[in-house]
This record gives C-alpha cells, structure tokens and sequence, in this order.
C-alpha cells in the first residue's frame, strides 16, 4: 500500500454526510496505544461524544502506562473479545500482540494495527482484519490525530459497527508546525509572537518538539523551558513541527521551520536551541536535508533529554536511561551533532478518566534539571553576544600520573604546541592575552616554573608562593554547601570535612595554572587515587577531593570563564562516579563541570571514551586527526641480519661452499638480537632445517618491517605535509577504503601476484629470487612512488594515467580508481585538517560544529575524514553488524586454531575483554566472537539491520565444542551498550538450555555442574540457574576502571595476590537482562579460575598495548587475577583485526615482541617523536609506566 495511495485519496465512506441520528446500542471500542500523545486527545474526545449524543460509545482504553503494572494485554485481551472493533496504535513493539491478534480471530472482532510513522506498515496491516475501506479512513484518522479528528473515529465506528448514521467529517489535517507559548491561545505568526515576547538584546533561546505533544496537551516540560529561560535573562521562542516532510499532507519539515521560524534575511534570529525531539533527524527525517539545514542556522543546539522513567525510577538507578531511551535520546541524536546533556522531565501517570481504565502519560518537569539545561544553554547563546576581547577562555590540560613530565598528556597529540596554535588563533581573533609565549616549549617551561599538580619537589610555603590563586576555605564551604547533601556526605566520608588535605595549604585550597590577559591555561587537578592509596582496595566510586571541586568552581565564578577547553585524550572528569547517562545535580562530573560550555578536543580514532565526554561532560567534540602512521622498516640488528639473509641466498646460489659459514653468521646475529628468544627456537631446531628456520625468520622480518607505526604526533589543525603526508596517503590506502580497492594489492595483481599468498607467506622465496616479503615491500616502494608523483601533480585527475604508465609502465582501472579517490577526496580531506583550530575557535562563538563518523582510519576507513567535526559513534541497536559477524568469526576461528594447535584439544572457557570504543569502531567484532564462541548467531532485522535475537548454530555447522566464556566489560561498554549485556545473555541462557552432550557444549556442562553444586548447598533452584549464568562482569554501578593500573601507579601493591584482590574488587559486579551490577566476587572468581584461555583484541595499529594503562588494567589485571586464583597462568592472546580481511592472533608475549620491536625500540618512531621535545618526553615516560604495567601483571617483558 502507498503512502500517498493511503491519504491522499481519502474515501467517502457511505456515513460520512448522513444527516438523521439511528439510535443504537453503544459500540464498545477496545484501544490500547503506546504513544503517550494519543492519551489526552482520545480521551476528550470520548467525554465530548458522550456529552453531546449520550452514551454511544463504551471505550477501554489503554496506554503504554499501564502495561508496567501488569506486563501483559491479559485482561485487556479479555475485555477487547466482547468488543466490536479493537484499534492498536504502536510505536515500537506491544507485548502479546500476536496473542492479542490470535484471540480477536477467534472471538471474531476486527483488529485495526498501526504505527505513529506516517506511511502504512505491512506487517501491521497484514496483522489487521478490518475491511481495506476501514483501515484506510481510521489510520487517516489516527495519522491526523487530535481530538476532533478522534471524535470523528468515534462516531465513524460507531457508525461502521453498530449500524448507527452519525454525521462524521472526514479526516482533518492538524496544524502541523506552529509557535507555542503559553500566553497565546492559538499559535500566532513569527511577526505577532515577535512583537510581544522577543525583547531586543537578550540572547533568545529556540525550543523545538514535536506536533504530537502540542496536539496531545503534553507540553508542560516546554512551559517550564520557557519559564526558566524568561527568568533567567533570555527570549524563549518555542515552536512544534512533525518532523517528516510530506508535501501531500501539508507537512513544511525542518528546513521551513528553520527558515521561517528562526531565521530572517539569512540570518538566525535565535543564539542556541534546545531539541526536545528524540532519535536523530538526519537519519529519521524523509525528504529532508536536516544537517545542511542546521548548519544554515549555525547555532549549538542542546538535546533536552525526557526520560521514559518516572523519576523516582530515574533518581534512584545509576544507570540512569533504560535500554531503549539510550538510542532514541543519546547515540541518535549525536549523529546530528546535537550537544548531549541531562533529563529535563519524566514520565508521570495519572488517571483522568477512571471509568475508561487508562493511565495518561505526561512528561512531568525536574525542575533543578530544567534550570541546569537552561543555564547552559543560555552561556552557550552568549558566546555569540559578549565580544572576543571580554570573552573569558580556561583551557585545561590532563595531568596524570600528576607528575611533571605528564603535562598535557593526551594520546597522538602534541598538546602544549596544540594550545600554542589555539592562543595564536584567538589573540588573532581578537581575545585578550597578555603575552603570547613563544611556542609550545616555553609554554610549558612557564607552566611548570609555577604551581603544578606535582608536589614532590616543593615545600608547601613554595606551593603555596607559585599559585595562581587561592581559595579560602570560608568561600569553599560556601560552594560545598551548594551541593546536594548525599554528595557532601560523600566527599565528607572520603576526604573529610572541608577543606581536606589535597592542596590545602593554611585553610586555602591552590590553584595552580596561568592566567593571561583573559585566558587562564591550568592542569586538571587530581582524581584522587595517588592521594588516598588505601582506596584502591575498597572505593572503586571514590569522589574526586574537595580540591577538583574548587577547582572547577574558581574558574567558574571566580576567573569567570565563559567557555572552557579540555585538551586532547583524555581527561578525568567524565569518569568521576555517577549514573552511566542522563546525570542528575548528585553525578560528580554534574557537579565538577556546572553549567560551562565545554569544547573537547578529542583524537577521531577513539570514539568510545569521545562519547563518555559528550554524555557525561555535555561537551562539544572536535575530533582530531591521528599521526601520520608509516612503515616500521627495519633498523640496526634487523636491518644487518635482512643483509646476512639477502647474502646467504646469493652464497646458496653461487657458492654453497660458504654456507656453513653464513649460517653461523646469521645464527649469531639471531641470538644477538634475541629474536630466538622471540621465535622459541634452537640453535638444534634451527640448524636442523635451516631453510625452513630462515623462511620463519624472514617472514618474521617482514612481518615487522611492513608494520605501521607513528610518526610522531599530530598538532591540532596542522595538515600532514611533504612526504609525511605522501606516506600517509600510501597508509591510508594500503586496504580497501569501501569499494575503492588497495592501491598495494591493484599493483600486486597487475603484476600478477597472488596479493593472499604475498601476505600469507612473506618468507617464502619466489622462482625470481625474492622472498614474498621483498615483493610486498617492493610494491610499498612503487605505490610511494606514485604518490609522491601525484602529490606533485597536485593530485590532478588528468595526471594519474600518465604517472601510472611511467611508474608501472602500463595502465591498470584499479589503480587508477584508487588514485581518483585519493585526488578526488583524500588529499582534500587530509588538507582539511585545519578545521580542527577552525571550529574550536567557532565553538568559543557558540556556533554549530558539524557532526562525523569515527573510527580507524587506517583500518580501510579513509572516508571518515576529514576531521575538526563533532563526532558520533553508532547505533547500538545494530551491533554487531553483519559485516563485523564475519571479523569476528575469523577472529573466533583464529583463536582456537592456535589454542587446538598448541594445547591438542579445544578451551573450554575463553575470557575475554571487551571496551565500548572498540565495539564502535568495529561496529562488534568483539561482540560477534563471544557469540560465535559459544555457537550462537545474531539475528538481524531485514530492513534495518538491527540485532533482534540470536539462534543455535547445529553443531554439525559448528563443528567443534561450544566454548563457555567469561567477559570483562569495561564501565563505558555497561554504559553505552546495555542492550549488548542483554544479547551476551541471552545467549548463554539458550546454549546452556540446549540438550547436548557435556563435552559438545562447555557452557551447559559448567552451568549443569555449579547449578547441582548451588543446589546441594540450599540455593533456590531458580537463583542457581541464574547465578550459574553469570558470564558478564563489569565495573561497580558509576565506577569505571580496573584498579590495577592505579595501583601500579601508586605503587601501593606488594605481589601479584594484591593485584589479584583488587580485580576481583572492581570487576566482580555481574549483569545480565536481569541483573545490574549484582556484587558477586566468589562467582567471579570461581570464572577466572576456569578460564583456559584470555583474549583481548585490538582493530587498528594506531593504538597498542604499550599504548595506554588500560591494556594491562584489564587484559593483565585477568590473565594475572587467573593465575594466582587457579595456580597456573591461563593462554593468553591478541587479536588483531587491523586488517578486518586478514586477521591474526599473537601471544601476549609476540604481541609485546611485536610492539617493541616495530616501535618502541625502532629508530625510526624515536626520532619522530623527539620532534616534539616535552610532550615526546612525556609520552617516553608514560610508555615506560606502562611497560611496568604489563611486566607487573603479567612479566611478558
């Protein structure tokens, strides 16, 4: 059926016009919707009927509501059987809908089904046993809505089923977009609205939402918007609109409303917006250019957050949205670059209408978090109203460890150049600085020759001589008594009265930084960890101390900051403990941050802890580009043994008489460089087959000398340039981008290559006397070439031909496409890496940044690019996808292939850990391998490619043992895939159902066991399946981390049991569907105990496990917690899906081989890093913290 077939050609049906009145019986009409805007308007319209013709009609009406008191349609269905026609109006899905359709078939009544979306769905009307005449006028009626056009469904039914001859009017289409206040009866013109309530000078704030809320009379969380903006300084300027543009329904869309509403003469008339709409426009909105049309407009716009749970449901959870608002409300919305902030209203239940048995929904206001958002985004519309030069900008560099040499420390980026760049852009822009240091160096040089986060080396008189400012504890207590009372009550229990201890120097709290004209660039205070060591042990929640606090209130109300920045990867406050999203004024990252804007520059290929800052810290992002990455190559011992080995093939082909003499060479320049060590070998075994070992060796060889690897860090807005950027370009187009084929692989194959074989056999020697690794590394050589080529073309279209003729001597439609795409997009992308400094400097105006994709790019993901956007993630409703089921199964395959080739048998528990942000840019590789363990498949919906379940894979597909696992998420994976947790679960709960043999499914043969073991010991038989399904372990509700790396740190553990315990602490919270966060360590120990084999995979090389402290946190914190817990050290692996086509699995220990001998040891990235002076010292400071880490877990170094 066609939309336009469906309202445009609506037909008269024989009662519409009928002028006498046939009295009848009433017509009973059973209704249950699940979209809360019907509520009010149906129920007038039923006392309106009632009160002008009597008792015609008798309406059970049901609601969304009212299914979580009795979770079923029982007693509805019971009461639709005596019905004469039932009406069902969804959005989403209706519990026993089918049982529903079911019994009505029997019962013989008509069913009508619809949804809120426009166009018929033919599920739905399939499910329908109306007449086709009937479904068409009552889903015009419905699609219309509103009371008038209700009143008319009720008389046009009555007339229909009862034999009644009512006059009805067909269906009337509403006002679709309109202006709302209040104070107006009926919405008035842009002009009128204008003239009484927009007051010239004060920022205005534009409030949209949708029609159904206007229609439905559930506009009270808009009134309280505009109630708080008018009190608070500003214009408010609310308007409704539906949404989807539909010219046959009359319906103007977002781009009309946008132009004629908030715009005049090309120009916004409003300064920020607040969108009380839900899921994403760009993606939702049919006919419509919504992100070109916000652009237009130029404003931030603030997502106003209404909240399906009541409040008392919202203020008590820590997880903070349900499952199904976390789409809706928060990750749909940020693919439109809308600034994530708070709930602003809940649902509320009333009863209005006993006698028809229905709860009405309404959105109810929070009033403190209506006046947090309001604040907001009135400072955010300000920025376009104070002048540059009175502008207050506090730019805020990350400092952990609080040590000197980590000053801005933020991962790929030269932070200290990067703020260098920033104060030369807004001095130029016309911000006051006092002076301008020469460059990032001095800087830094000026930061650390006054206060900073690292006392060690000072007195407290010293301390107290550098600071910026100080903060009397009689202005702190002032502050602190400003916060809710659970929050003093805790930073009271964990750091004492005010004002502690933590830079408190004679009842004075510190403020170190530097203040410049009216930007003040200052150090994120400490989190608190390396001051209160014992926490370690027992307060995964700690609050941050009195100090972090004050902190942010100085430079709020005292400095007065009218913006402020955090600096690159990543920050502390977005971690502080509280709900997962949707904060309230008791979250600690609610407290810290206030109601400052918030601009986070954050590197492109990290979307996870990217998107923990935009919902926890309502910031805006402007991604940033990662460092140029380029080949490893070989160097020093590496380079003179690929000469001994190049000689040794020569001597085997001209002199054999030499060999003996080669070999040895070649052995000792093996064991001088430990690669025997590396590649557990002999001297024995190599000797034995020596060939065979100098085949594994060059292969080895190849294998890291084709590696990426850094070149240095990135400089925010600084585009790659000269070769840099040549050899970017060859990185970037080494896998297929899409259906843009690899540039390496289309040379490959014009040559005649097998490119798999290539890859898969590097040491193998070819028939013209190179190894498969020299053919690879030749082809590198020749697509530099060309590209370098380009470059000097200026990446010309009309060039490519004649420089793939040249260099390759023959012309080839792959690798021309490939260069098309490099000339057409790529290199005008990585030239728009300026936007970077540009639309950080936009944000300080308050201007609309535009969103981005994340991800990888070097993961054949170029087309994310370019960067400077405010990036969003994914649909969590449609992880994992199909695409990352097939990474996934590989990398499944790949694990226990290696697991069965060393051990002779399958594992029968895996462990493995899984982050949010890989999870995102894999879109569920992680997520696919868990199940594929298990021998379960997701199953996804048709048209959107969403997961709605999962089914058994037979064994005799699987063909191996279904493997029990044991998953470690991290707190930000519980926080933004809570839908994931219930997928994981139901998974175990089916194959441990499953009637199999034990030694064909370890998941039932474990659940089996511990069950009976429960159950002997007195265990409820029910809570011993459940806990026996226990798979999924995280962190404590509001809490993240797991505790090892701050150990490590704070060198506060003595042995590999103290690291232990502490894992155990922070990770054994247990979720399931049912369950969220239960504490249960021995359950979690009783895991980690079976665990044969641990995994923890990583999707580009942009990012290592020397990388960051979140490696050895979790994959070290389990593979040692298993160790001390069982007796023996479990397998441990890496995953690599750098290349999704060609994963591979390494040991921890290769893995770490891997690292060090392609970066960390290598020349090459040493000395790209020391062109950044501090911050490269930095980062070789961090590295070796972290090798500490691994060696400290798991002694792989």
């Amino acid at each position: 059926m066609q939309r336009n077939q469906t309202l445009e050609n609506p037909v008269e049906n024989r009662n519409h016009r009928q002028q006498s009145v046939k009295q009848t019986k009433p017509a009973k009409i059973a209704f249950v919707t699940s979209i809360p805007t019907d509520a009010v308007p149906f129920i007038s319209a039923t006392a309106s009927v009632t009160e002008r013709l009597g008792n015609i009609v008798e309406t059970c009406f049901r609601t969304g509501g009212d299914f979580r008191d009795f979770g079923s349609l029982d007693e509805f269905i019971e009461i639709a059987r005596k019905s004469h026609v039932t009406l069902v109006h969804l959005m989403g899905e209706l519990p026993d809908l089918t049982l529903l359709e079911s019994e009505l078939k029997k019962a013989g009544v008509p069913l009508f089904v619809s949804t809120s979306f426009f166009g018929p769905n033919l599920k739905y009307r399939n499910l329908s046993t109306v007449e086709q005449e009937d479904y068409k006028e009552i889903f015009k009626y419905f699609n219309y809505g509103g009371k008038k056009n209700f009143e008319n469904l009720l008389l046009y039914l009555a007339n229909r089923f009862t034999g009644s001859s009512y006059e009805v009017k067909a269906p009337q289409p509403p006002t679709w977009e309109g202006i709302y206040h209040p104070d107006f009866e009926n919405p008035p013109t842009i002009e009128e609205y204008t003239a009484k309530k927009i007051v010239p000078g004060r920022p205005t704030v534009g409030i949209w939402f949708h029609q159904t809320q206007w229609q439905g009379e559930n506009t009270g969380f808009v009134d309280s918007l505009i109630e708080k903006i008018e009190q608070q300084g500003a214009n408010a300027l609310p308007v409704f609109f539906s949404g989807n543009k539909n010219k046959a329904l009359g319906i103007k869309g977002l781009e009309w409303v946008i132009e004629n509403y908030f715009m005049k003469d090309g120009k916004p008339t409003i300064d920020t917006a607040i969108s009380a709409l839900s899921f994403s426009l760009s993606t939702s909105l049919s006919g419509s250019t919504p992100i070109a049309a916000l652009k237009k407009l130029g404003v931030p716009v603030i997502k106003a957050i209404l909240t399906c749970n009541t409040y008392e449901e919202w203020r008590s959870t820590m997880q903070g949205l349900s499952i199904i608002e976390l789409p809706s409300s928060i990750a749909m919305p940020e693919f439109d670059g809308l600034l994530i902030t708070v709930p602003i209203a809940a649902m509320a239940f009333s009863q209005p209408a006993p006698s028809m048995g229905a709860k009405v929904i309404e959105y109810e206001p929070i009033p403190e978090r209506v006046d947090k958002l309001v604040s907001l985004s009135i400072k955010w519309a300000k920025l376009r109203h104070t002048p540059n030069s009175e502008k207050k900008v506090a730019i805020i560099f990350h400092n952990y460890p609080p040590r000197n040499d980590t000053i801005g420390h933020a991962f790929g980026l030269d932070a200290p150049v990067s703020v260098h760049n920033i104060l030369r852009d807004l001095k130029a822009a016309g911000y006051t600085l006092d002076a301008l240091p020469k460059n990032g160096q001095e800087l830094i040089e000026i930061i650390i020759n006054g206060l900073t986060n690292d006392r060690r080396w000072l007195s407290f008189d010293e301390l107290a001589e550098r600071a910026t400012a100080k903060i009397s504890v009689e202005q702190y207590s002032e502050w602190f008594r400003e916060l809710p009372a659970d929050v003093q009550t805790k930073m009271n229990k964990d750091w004492g009265k005010p004002p502690g201890k933590v830079f408190a120097y004679k009842n004075d709290l510190l403020v170190a930084g530097l203040v410049t004209g009216n930007v003040f660039i200052g150090l994120q205070p400490p989190r608190g960890f390396l001051e209160d060591p014992s926490s370690i042990y027992h307060s995964p929640d700690l609050s941050m101390p009195h100090h972090y606090y004050a902190y942010y209130r100085w430079i709020r109300d005292v400095f007065k900051a009218n913006v402020v920045m955090h600096i690159g990867t990543h920050g502390s406050l977005e971690w502080l403990p509280g709900k997962s999203v949707g904060l309230s004024a008791s979250c600690f990252p609610d407290t810290t941050i206030s109601d400052l804007p918030n601009i986070y520059p954050y590197v492109i290929t990290n979307p996870g802890e990217g998107t923990q800052a935009k919902r926890r810290s309502y910031c805006c992002i402007i991604e940033h580009l990662v460092p140029v990455m380029h080949n490893a190559d070989t160097y020093e011992e590496l380079a003179k043994l690929e000469v001994q080995l190049q000689d040794y093939y020569h001597t085997k082909a001209s002199d054999t008489g030499k060999l003996q003499v080669s070999q040895k060479l070649i052995w000792e320049l093996v064991v001088q460089a430990k690669l025997d060590k590396d590649l557990e070998v002999t001297e024995e075994a190599a000797f034995a087959d020596f060939d065979a070992f100098l085949e594994k060796l060059h292969a080895y060889i190849h294998e890291l000398s084709d590696a990426q690897i850094r070149d240095g860090l990135h400089t925010l807005g600084e585009p790659p340039t000269d070769s840099r950027l040549e050899e970017f370009i060859v990185n970037l187009t080494r896998l297929r981008n899409g259906s843009v084929p690899s540039l390496k692989q289309s040379i490959a194959e014009m040559r005649g290559y097998d490119y798999e074989d290539l890859l898969a056999n590097k040491g193998k020697m070819n028939g013209d006397g190179k190894t498969n690794g020299e053919v690879i590394r030749e082809f590198h050589d020749l697509s530099f070439e060309i590209i370098r080529k380009f470059h000097a073309a200026g990446f010309k279209d009309e060039a490519i031909d004649s420089i793939v003729q040249e260099v390759l001597g023959g012309a080839n439609p792959d690798v021309r496409r490939c260069l098309g795409y490099v000339g057409s997009f790529l290199a005008p992308a990585l030239e728009a890496t300026t936007d970077e400094l540009t639309n950080t400097l936009a944000g300080c105006d308050g201007c609309y940044v535009s969103p981005g994709p994340s991800g990888s790019v070097t993961r054949g993901m170029a087309d994310i690019l370019p960067t400077g956007r405010n990036f969003y993630s994914v649909d969590p409703r449609a992880v994992p996808s199909q695409a990352s089921w097939r990474v996934g199964v590989a990398l499944g395959d790949a694990l226990l292939d290696r697991y069965l080739r060393e051990e002779g048998k399958y594992p029968e528990s895996v462990g493995i850990v899984i982050w949010a942000t890989d999870t995102m840019k894999t879109k569920g590789d992680d997520i696919a391998e868990i199940l594929y363990l298990m021998g379960v498949t997701p199953v996804w919906e048709a048209t959107s490619g969403r997961v709605i379940g999962v089914e058994v894979i037979p064994l005799g597909e699987l063909k191996r043992p279904r493997i029990d696992i044991v998953v470690r998420m991290s707190g930000l994976f519980r926080d933004t895939f809570p839908n994931i947790v219930h997928v994981i679960d139901d998974a175990v709960a089916l194959v441990a159902s499953l009637k199999e043999p034990k030694e064909k499914n370890y998941v039932a043969k474990h659940v089996e066991t511990e069950v009976k073991e429960k159950v002997d010991q007195g265990v409820d038989l029910e809570q011993a399946k459940e806990e026996a399904c226990y798979r999924i372990f995280g962190d404590r509700p509001g809490a993240y981390g797991c505790g090892v790396s701050e150990a490590v740190d704070a060198k506060n553990w003595k042995d590999p049991q103290d690291l232990s315990d502490i894992y155990v602490t922070w990770g054994s919270y247990a979720y399931t569907r049912k369950t969220y966060g239960c504490q249960v360590p021995e359950q979690f120990k009783r895991r980690l105990t079976s665990i044969n084999v641990t995994v923890k995979n990583q999707d580009s090389r942009e990012y290592d496990i020397l990388d960051g402290d979140d490696w050895y946190d979790s994959h070290g914190g389990m593979i040692n917690a298993a160790r001390v817990l069982s007796g023996k050290a479990p397998s441990s692996f890496c995953g690599d899906s750098s290349d999704p086509d060609r994963v591979k699995v390494r040991s921890t220990a290769e893995e770490t081989c891997h690292v060090f001998r392609s970066r960390i040891l290598n020349p090459k990235w040493i000395n790209g890093m020391m062109r950044h002076g501090y911050e490269a010292a930095g980062d070789f400071s961090r590295t070796f913290d972290y090798v500490l880490g691994w060696d400290a877990t798991v002694e792989v170094v």
